[in-house]
């Protein structure tokens, strides 16, 4: 029987990463379940964004190479297709990052079981909330990096936290994005360089998953070099490409949920800090006990 992981405490970055895996290893298939049942829509609307930007940037752009001359409408459908991209990212984010934490709520009110269902119903109440927030939270990382790349990584850090307090604290929307940096106050840092290492070790493990498009791309250039049949260089990006590229990365959307279970470890780590809410559950259960 597995150990019930107990959410509500302060942990340091490495029990942050390692409980991070154990929860995905002890949950990974009521996470699945639940990530398949109420983000599949916006998984799929995500996958044919991807498909349509990728045929739009790489196959209508073909004239580019071949004549030197942009096809009719290409950048409007550039553009089109990049807006559409976008959306369809921020829709999937909220709605991932949102069942990831409904998730970890059923978790701990049922003591170590996650209840599909209840994930659902959180869902259905929320998915608004968490919506307006990833459009929102999108818009104002994307802003700070256009004006400078630092003030976007500075926002980042806190503001990933929208979905965790949406969840636990039900606070309205201006109020959630407020207590978000809030909570990150005097430890930014330590969440930052926490984030980062996930980070990585998530896209490394992505990366995997984009090995067979990257290894067919690099066999036909180089075949292409040896035959000395080099001059459309789009012709590498057909449609086996594109098929590998939209497996590869619908793959890496699942794994990128590993980010969001520890963003919430990292909540709870900051609200116990500030709130330790968890150490008085604790002494009121120990009274209820006695």
């Amino acid at each position: 029987m597995q150990k019930y992981i107990q959410f509500k405490r302060e942990r340091d970055l490495g029990e942050i990463l390692s409980d991070t895996f154990k929860f995905i290893r002890e949950n990974y298939k009521p996470l699945l379940k639940a990530l398949l049942k109420y983000t599949g829509p916006v998984f799929l609307l995500q996958l044919f964004a991807l498909g349509y930007y990728s045929y739009v940037s790489v196959g209508q752009g073909n004239n580019l190479f071949t004549s030197g001359v942009i096809g009719q409408g290409w950048g409007f459908n550039m553009v089109t297709g990049f807006f559409f991209l976008s959306l369809a990212s921020m829709a999937y984010q909220a709605f991932m990052n949102g069942t990831i934490m409904q998730s970890i709520k059923s978790y701990i009110k049922n003591n170590g079981e996650i209840n599909v269902d209840e994930v659902g119903e959180g869902m259905s109440q929320n998915w608004s909330s968490y919506l307006g927030l990833g459009i929102a939270v999108s818009i104002m990382i994307f802003a700070g990096t256009i004006f400078c790349v630092l003030p976007g990584i500075y926002l980042a850090v806190p503001l990933c936290l929208v979905y965790a307090i949406r969840t636990f604290d039900r606070l309205g929307f201006s109020e959630t994005i407020s207590y978000s940096f809030n909570l990150i106050k005097e430890n930014w840092w330590i969440s930052f360089f926490t984030l980062l290492l996930m980070g990585l070790i998530v896209y490394v493990i992505a990366l995997i998953f984009q090995l067979p498009a990257i290894i067919y791309t690099l066999t036909k250039t180089i075949t292409y070099v040896n035959e000395g049949t080099f001059s459309d260089p789009s012709s590498m990006f057909d449609w086996v490409y594109l098929t590998l590229n939209i497996v590869g990365s619908a793959l890496s959307y699942i794994i990128y949920g590993m980010l969001s279970v520890c963003i919430g470890f990292i909540y709870f780590n900051l609200n116990e800090q500030k709130n330790h809410t968890g150490a008085y559950e604790s002494i009121e259960n120990l009274g209820k006990d006695e």
